[in-house]
This record gives C-alpha cells, structure tokens and sequence, in this order.
C-alpha cells in the first residue's frame, strides 16, 4: 500500500473532524441549511490552520448527492471524486504559480461552462494574495456577477494583501492557531491509530514547535515515527528535530533564578556540543521566560494564557515564588539584547553567555537582602554614633565657647611673661617659632575676635577653605605678618590651605577686615583648640547682618582694639 502523510492521512474529511475553528464551522452550517451559500468566500489565517481543508469540506457539503448537506456521506461519487481530488468541478488553483492576467482570462472563460455533474463550480484559490493587481482587476467582474453554479473559496495568510474591491465582495472568515492541548489532543488519535508508543512530554514540544499549526505538528510527528519505533530516548529524539525539551528549559530556567551561573553554563555548553541551533534554544528560553512572567503578573487565568504542559505550570508557578518581576523582565531584556547582538556578531553563543553573566552577577549584588540590609543598618548605626558623638563634642564645645576664649587670652597674656615657653611651635622651616613672642604690630586678639568673622566670610566663595580654618587659631604677629597655628593632628588642613590660591583667599580676607595688608604664616602648636561647628554655623547665619554693619564697625576699629588690650576684655552680642 502506498505510504500517505499524516498531513493527508488524517485530514478532516467532515465539520465534526475540523478542530480549533468552531466559529467557522457553525456559520457555514448554518448557512448551508438555510440556504445562504454566498458566491464568494475568503478564508485567512496563519499556515496549517485548516483552510484548504475546510474549503474541501463546503465543496463536499454543496456538491454531495445527498446535499447541500452539513454531513457529507463521503461515499457517492462526487465526494470521492473530491477526496481523491479528481473531480472536474472542483478547481483549485495555486495562487504563486498561477498569478497572471492570463490565467485569469482563462478562468472567465471557463466560468461560462456548465458543470461536469456536480451541483456547483467551485474555484479554490490558495495564496490568493499573490495575484498580480491586474489578475484582480480582471477577476472583479465576474467575482461580482457569478453564473449561478459557480462558487469561489479563497484562501491566504496575508488578507491584507488583497485589494480591498475583492475583499468587498467576499465574506470573510478568520481562521485562529490552534490551541497546544487540541494539537496534542490530535496528536494523540494519530499516534493510537498508528500503533506508536510516545510520551506525553514529547508530544507536547511536538505541538508547541508546530506553534498553532495542526499540519506542522503532523508532519514533524511523521518525521520522528521512524524513530519512536526503535525506542530511543526522548532526548534523542527531540535532538533530530532540534526542538528544546521542556525539562531543559525548565533546568534553564531554575539556574537563573536560583543565580546558579555555572549550571547555566553548563546547559548552554551541552546545547552546543549536543549539536542544537542555539538561536532555537534562545527563542524557546524567551518564550518560557514571558510564561513565568504572567505567573507573576497574572493572578487569574495564568492557565489560559500559556501553552505548556501541567509539569510545566506546575514547575512555573513554583518557581515563580522565588523571584520578582522586575528581575525577570531584566533577564528578558538582556536575552532580548543578545538576540539582536549574535545578528551582528553572526553567533549565538557569545552574547547568550554575556546575558547570563551579567543577570547573575546583577543579581547577585542583589540576592543577600538580609546581608545588605544589615550592613546598611550598621553603617547608619555607625553613621548616627559618629553624629551623635560630633553632636556630643560640639554641645561640650558650644557650653564652654566663651571660656575657651577667655582661658585662650589669659594663656596668651601668661606667654607674654615667660622668658621660654612650654609650648613647641613647628612650621616646618629653619626657623624655631618657639623661640618669638607674640608681637601686637597687628593685635592678635583682635583678629582673634574676629577670626569666626572672617572664616564666615570665606565660607560665602570658598567654603571648602573655610572648613579647614575651623582647625587652627591666629597665634601671633610681627610686623605685617600674621602667624596662625594648628594642631599638629590636623596637619592635613594646614596642608590645604597652605596652597598659594587658598593662602592667597585667606590672605585678602584677613586684610579686608584688619584694614591692612597682611601676610600670613601657619604654623604648628599643640594644643590649639577647634572651632565648633555648631557656634560657627550660628555665626555663619548671623553674618549676614555683621556684614552689613562692617563697614561701620571698621571705622572704630582700632578705637576697639584699643579697649580690648587695655582691659583685656572681648566683644560679646547682646541678646
């Protein structure tokens, strides 16, 4: 006996046989028996979805001697003649090869003709879209104004396509892919009735890599019959087909959410040496991937929405408690990116391996929320400790502000009386500071009074500057030179503002407010005390009106140092 296809084997042969188009069927039914054949008929919709076959069910169901008749009984001589693809009256015509005006004429021509014995004339006309304009302009006559035994069935994947006059004179019908269960569904009547012996997990990849297509299906199960027959192991087969197993991409799909980067590998290097396109594997990645997606965003009617097998919902919905949806549309766009990468990169492997690195190294700074927030929570504990104790010192500092500057001025004044001092001056040069006195050419204690005064000044341009005179206090001067001491603690903001820009700053303010040029020396001291921060920021804020009143205060100045010195006294404001 001659070998047949399943494709062919097993076409539906009646309304009942058809599968995933019901809205299709019921309305040719119902037209049938109520005797509303219309003239013209266009059937579109994806590639193996049913419409030639369905366009030979109506030409049995008007041409049956039983009929017109919504069960053709398949056994006269008009439907054999039909299912044989003998019949003189039944004409289909291929619309790629046949697609010129000329045997467009020859149709008008044959139109004429009365029929062979059937009850209608019925042209089939596959891929109709592929008919030049001129063969539709030819057609449109007599598609308006048919002889009354003449019926045309067009079908094609591309409906806009077809010049909307012929689509205006035709009723249209939508045929949809077909659903993985009733794929899986037929799959299962053919392989009972071929006596094979297969999985279910392996007629699920079989339906969903025909992708809605019962005839890509078909014949992919009739290329693999041969081999179910000496009982190879499920992976074998789906090898031969190159289709990825759904427990591959679940394994996939696992390893990334679990972070697991050397098993990912690992699948991607068993893929390749395996001998599977991995663009394939790719694609069937991204599509699990947007599966485990609307497990997360959709609460109802995940099941709907998806075409896998129930182990696979399952494992998904699982594994959908273990990671976010943002982390999963990261991986997809990264997948997503590398698709677009291996078209210039003319390879697959490369960017996919790129995509899964960098999910699980992202995801990794990510994955140790409870480590991370620890360490986030201490480093602000540690935060609020150093603040709480800068608040601490600078509370002490601000309590005790107008003692330190009245112990600083008896210190001073002590100083001045003793033949050599205690105190070990250092500027870093030849010259032994702790050997000079202070000189009141330029009154120390009046630009000691008006030291925050100045460091506020500074703090308006230059407000780094000011921060590093915080640390350090005018200590002496001789002549028109003003030494200013730190702490040999805080040589780091001598450092800074020792720098010839930064000096020269300080140099211009001290003189604005001293009336005089003035140069300035830094030099260390032990035990010179730092400005508080808080008393310096009350300052910086009540700058504003000292500034208005400096130049008023400038004219009495040296009338008020003056009175300083001989009462050894300190300017306070009032309150």
């Amino acid at each position: 006996m001659e070998y047949l296809a399943f494709a062919l084997k097993y076409r539906p042969q009646n309304f009942d046989e058809v599968i995933g188009q019901g809205h299709v069927v019921v309305s040719l039914r119902n037209a049938i028996l109520k005797n509303r054949i219309h003239h013209a008929y266009l059937f579109s919709g994806p590639r193996g979805t049913g419409k030639t076959s369905l366009a030979r069910i109506l030409a049995k169901s008007l041409n049956c001697s039983q009929g017109p008749t919504i069960n053709p009984c398949g056994k006269c001589p008009n439907c054999l003649e039909i299912i044989r693809g003998t019949s003189l009256d039944i004409i289909e015509i291929d619309g790629a090869s046949n697609r010129g005006i000329d045997e467009i004429r020859t149709l008008r021509e044959n139109v004429k003709l009365s029929t062979a014995g059937a009850r209608y004339k019925i042209y089939i006309i596959d891929e109709v879209h592929m008919l030049t304009q001129e063969a539709f302009n030819a057609l449109l006559k007599t598609l308006e104004e048919p002889p009354r035994h003449v019926k045309f069935i067009f079908a094609t994947t591309h409906p806009h396509k077809v010049l909307p006059t012929i689509l205006s004179r035709c009723q249209k019908f939508q045929f949809n892919l077909l659903p993985l269960e009733k794929i899986v569904e037929k799959l299962k009547k053919i392989v009972e009735a071929e006596g094979l012996e297969i999985q279910d997990s392996l007629l699920y990849a079989i339906a969903r890599a025909g992708e809605g297509s019962i005839r890509d299906a078909e014949s992919l199960l009739d290329q693999i019959a041969p081999v179910i027959l000496e009982k190879k192991p499920v992976e074998d087969i789906l090898s031969f087909l190159g289709i990825i197993d759904e427990e591959v991409l679940n394994s996939t799909l696992k390893a990334l959410v679990e972070k697991d980067l050397s098993a990912s590998l690992e699948i991607i290097d068993k893929i390749v040496k395996g001998g599977k396109d991995l663009g394939i594997f790719l694609n069937a990645l991204l599509e699990h991937l947007r599966n485990l997606l609307l497990a997360k965003v959709s609460v109802k009617g995940f099941g709907e929405l998806i075409d896998i097998s129930c182990e696979s919902k399952d494992f998904i919905l699982k594994i959908a408690e273990l990671i976010s949806a943002s982390e999963v549309l990261k991986i997809i766009d990264l997948l997503i990116e590398a698709k677009d990468l291996s078209g210039k990169l003319n390879t697959v492997r490369i960017p996919l391996e790129l995509a899964v690195i960098k999910f699980s190294y992202q995801e990794k700074e990510k994955s140790a929320p409870s480590e991370k927030k620890n360490n986030e929570a201490g480093r602000k504990n540690s935060e609020l400790k150093a603040v709480g104790q800068i608040a601490e010192s600078e509370e002490k500092t601000i309590q005790s502000s107008a003692q330190l500057k009245n112990d600083f001025d008896l210190e001073m004044a002590d100083f001045e009386l003793e033949e050599e001092s205690s105190v070990n001056v250092d500027d870093g040069g030849d010259m032994d500071e702790s050997q000079e006195l202070p000189d009141d050419n330029i009154s120390v204690d009046g630009l000691k009074l008006k030291w925050r005064e100045i460091i506020a000044y500074i703090q308006k341009s230059r407000a780094a500057i000011a921060s590093h005179l915080l640390f350090a206090q005018p200590f002496s001067s001789q002549d028109s030179l003003v030494k200013i001491a730190y702490s040999k603690k805080d040589y780091f903001h001598k450092e800074i503002v020792e720098d010839s820009k930064n000096l020269k700053v300080i140099e211009d303010a001290v003189s604005k407010f001293m009336n005089k040029k003035i140069g300035i020396k830094f030099i260390f001291v032990e035990g010179i005390p730092a400005i508080s921060q808080n008393s310096f920021k009350q300052e910086a804020v009540n700058n504003t009106e000292a500034e208005d009143n400096f130049q008023e205060l400038d004219q009495d100045n040296e009338f008020i140092d003056g009175l300083i010195d001989t009462f050894r006294g300190s300017i306070h404001a009032e309150d």
